[in-house]
């Protein structure tokens, strides 16, 4: 559905090792951005900062661990996990309702206390779950999707077997107050029920409901009707107040101007953005690595959607395409989102940048769900057997060179 499939002379693994090697380049971004953060916040505290970025550095192996064995997992064992870990993570999502278990952080509380570990933030493998079982899902009521199915019919299907879990998801996640997660995961969701080919009637009635109740939530909550008023009015917004850290993210951005002020150099990480290790760490990048900074990590996150296109493309599996849709949304998504509310096209949300915010959680479940998508590339036509030529002869230069490495000594 949508796939035209390879076409003839174009590298099989060329999808493999450009979402590779974009993923290590950000992941380093992030690394440095953090610990230049901490590097000021932490030491401020009275701690090492270098202790503290080892803690982080933790996730940030285990992450690329998990990336590297489901690399190599194959796309059945990629549809057995789906239920599972749905299930997993939403009753580690529920553990943020146990009192003395679960932890609030910055008005959210969606995060769990684990001793000797600290938080993690569970919703976010609820975002690589949920791309897993819609893949599933609509994989085996491909013919609901039909045009020619009447309407009763599928809204039943799609009630019963992914509306449910999905509805599910989003009330757990948004009892703990986190409604910018809830966004993300409406984005993934929509960009797998797309490429599951859901019609545009259906996207029209439920892309209606889902801003009436982003509109009703906002107007429930007076921190969030201040950001949104802030961000229609940013002049008339309180500058030490709600209007404040938006405020700063946009000095760091013009401070930086064309090659910024030196890795480490920021200013505005000197207690003026709050959320500077997290929601407006791109201010700080943009700040420390000027316009050319900023642009590559753009640039970087482009060649990630790039490749999921051309995965989707490749691919003559309606499952492939269904994840990776929501994978898309998800990743690319999400750090549209990010980079837009720092220099102010959208207001406040607290969504992270994928790879470059700080945030165990985020990470790990960022890697593993692009572990997820190399699985995937690894499998495109022509793939599989070119990646074990190239083994191969890495191979085989190795086995050449070890003697003489001897010899020598």
């Amino acid at each position: 559905m949508g796939a035209d499939g390879p076409r003839p002379g174009e590298p099989a693994t060329l999808t493999y090792y450009a979402l590779l090697l974009a993923t290590l380049f950000l992941l380093l971004f992030g690394l440095v951005m953090v610990f230049s953060v901490q590097s000021v916040t932490v030491a401020a505290q009275g701690q090492d900062a270098f202790t503290e970025f080892a803690k982080y550095l933790i996730f940030a192996v285990v992450g690329l661990a998990g990336m590297a064995a489901i690399a190599h997992a194959s796309v059945r064992f990629l549809k057995r996990m789906a239920i599972p870990t749905l299930i997993i993570a939403s009753l580690g999502q529920m553990l943020v309702y146990v009192p003395g278990v679960g932890s609030c952080v910055g008005g959210n509380c969606n995060w769990v206390l684990i001793p000797g570990i600290g938080t993690i933030q569970p919703s976010e493998f609820i975002k690589l779950a949920l791309c897993l079982y819609l893949g599933v899902m609509i994989t085996t009521r491909q013919e609901v999707f039909l045009p020619a199915v009447d309407t009763w019919r599928k809204f039943r299907s799609l009630a019963g077997w992914i509306f449910g879990p999905v509805v599910l998801s989003v009330i757990l996640v948004l009892g703990g107050g986190d409604l910018g997660t809830v966004v993300v995961l409406a984005l993934l969701v929509a960009g797998a029920l797309w490429m599951g080919g859901l019609g545009w009637r259906w996207f029209a009635a439920l892309g209606g409901l889902g801003l009436g109740g982003f509109a009703l939530l906002s107007a429930l909550s007076a921190n969030r009707r201040a950001r949104i008023i802030a961000w229609w009015h940013p002049d008339g917004a309180d500058p030490l107040d709600v209007g404040y850290q938006p405020k700063h993210g946009r000095w760091a951005l013009g401070t930086g101007s064309w090659w910024g002020v030196g890795p480490g150099s920021s200013r505005q990480k000197w207690g003026y953005l709050t959320q500077a290790d997290s929601d407006y760490i791109f201010a700080v990048l943009g700040e420390e690595f000027g316009l050319i900074g900023t642009i590559i990590v753009m640039a970087l996150f482009a060649i990630i959607g790039w490749c999921c296109m051309r995965i989707m493309r490749r691919s003559r599996s309606l499952y492939v395409s269904v994840v990776t849709g929501g994978l898309l949304a998800w990743i690319v998504g999400q750090a549209l989102i990010n980079m837009s509310v720092v220099v102010g096209l959208l207001p406040v949300l607290g969504v992270p940048l994928p790879l470059i915010s700080k945030g165990g959680s985020a990470l790990v479940s960022v890697l593993l769900a692009v572990g997820v998508l190399l699985a995937l590339a690894r499998n495109e036509p022509g793939a599989p057997e070119a990646l074990r030529a190239s083994g191969a002869a890495v191979r085989r230069t190795l086995a050449v060179i070890a003697p003489r490495r001897r010899n020598r000594a």
